[in-house]
């Protein structure tokens, strides 16, 4: 009866549903520009206001547990999508800086709800270890490809004079394709064993430190990135003048570098080991950003964001990976650990380095990302030292 559900098809929402974030999260440095014009305001006050639609994100993470164990899984993706077109139709209708605030506050709350249930239905459909990495990185895919696709479409439409509103006119089209792809769908069914924790301190004692760290290196990886994409474009224009469009090309480049990235290295981690992969991405990563955020030349910054992105292509799924090999039977509790924790950084990218860009300007709004990234690879350098993961793997199953 568990295959009665069309495992294609599952597979597309959750692709669809990494899409659908990956558009809304790595277009915010080509968005920013048109909605800070279409206002009169400071780009450093729509990139705080975005932190509605961080919130809107965060939440439905952290509470993702009750949601789908309480709630049908198809219901929740298509009352999300609705919502999310019924916003849309709102912004459109009344384009004032108010129903902005409220629409990506909602559309992040939808983005939230699809990131959840489609990383879940990956797990979920895809016992076997291997099979369920690999389908974690081709999903992963998709979010890079929306960065790649949206940053093409929206320089070119923002450089031929369209609004702002193009972009919610994509995330409207994008909704209506989720509800299309869930009406009628039979969903996994959600375990409703009960855990055995008889104490959360000894649980969390269990895990060890490594853990914790790993989970503090999700939290700066998922800081750095928007920060990057968000205020790379913004800096090319001012300091080099640049056009729209090809301010936007270097952030495509990154993307597209990304997803390259996604499909070479899951074959990279079945040859070297996971924390050395993870340490030489880090350490790669870093210096290719520190170029990016510092250099005068925009051909080697083009070259740096595109290393810097395929350098980040297995962080993610790289960094959750080496979280749960920390415990031998790694509990569900651990990856909601790492993932909620990690998103806070999503949470509070928007805002932080927005304010940086008020108290001193762009130049370090944009380095606040490298920054973060020094403190990504101080903890994975702790993690790896004190890390459990290698020592179970030595010691036979019982």
């Amino acid at each position: 009866m568990e295959q009665a559900f069309n495992r294609q098809r599952i597979n597309m929402i959750s692709w669809l549903s990494y899409f659908f974030t990956g558009a809304l999260v790595s277009t915010l440095g080509i968005v920013i520009g048109p909605v800070s014009q279409a206002f009169g305001k400071d780009p450093g006050f729509i990139g705080q206001m975005f932190t509605l639609m961080n919130i809107g994100l965060f939440l439905p993470i952290m509470i993702s547990g009750v949601l789908m164990r309480r709630f049908n899984l198809g219901k929740q993706l298509i009352t999300g999508s609705t919502v999310s077109v019924l916003t849309c139709i709102a912004l459109f209708l009344m384009p004032t800086i108010t129903m902005f605030g409220i629409g990506v506050f909602l559309i992040g709350a939808a983005s939230g709800i699809m990131m959840s249930i489609g990383c879940y239905l990956v797990v979920r459909i895809n016992e076997d270890p291997k099979k369920r990495s690999a389908n974690l990185i081709l999903t992963d895919f998709f979010f890079a490809l929306a960065g790649v696709i949206l940053s093409l479409l929206l320089g070119y439409l923002f450089q031929h004079g369209a609004s702002w509103l193009a972009m919610y006119g994509v995330m409207a089209v994008l909704s209506l394709m989720m509800i299309v792809l869930c009406v009628g769908q039979k969903f996994p069914s959600i375990p409703q064993a009960v855990e055995k924790e008889s104490s959360t301190g000894q649980q969390h004692h269990r895990w060890g430190v490594s853990v914790w760290v790993l989970c503090f290196a999700l939290f700066a990886f998922l800081l750095a990135e928007p920060v990057f994409t968000m205020w790379l474009p913004s800096w090319l224009k001012e300091h080099f003048g640049m056009a729209a469009d090809r301010a936007a090309f270097y952030i495509t480049t990154y993307w597209t570098v990304k997803s390259i990235g996604l499909f070479v290295n899951q074959f990279t981690v079945r040859f070297v080991k996971l924390r050395t992969y993870l340490l030489i991405s880090a350490g790669v990563g870093l210096v290719s950003l520190a170029v990016a955020a510092n250099s005068g030349n925009p051909m080697l910054i083009l070259i740096c964001a595109g290393l810097f992105g395929f350098c980040n292509s297995g962080l993610f799924s790289g960094i959750m990976s080496y979280g749960s090999l920390q415990v031998r039977n790694s509990p569900p509790t651990l990856t909601s650990a790492l993932l909620t924790i990690g998103t806070i950084g999503t949470l509070i990218f928007s805002t932080l380095s927005s304010l940086v860009y008020s108290q001193y300007g762009l130049f370090w709004a944009l380095n606040t990302a490298t920054i973060a990234y020094v403190f990504l690879l101080a903890a994975l350098i702790f993690a790896s030292v004190n890390s459990k993961a290698e020592a179970l793997e030595q010691q036979p199953v019982h």
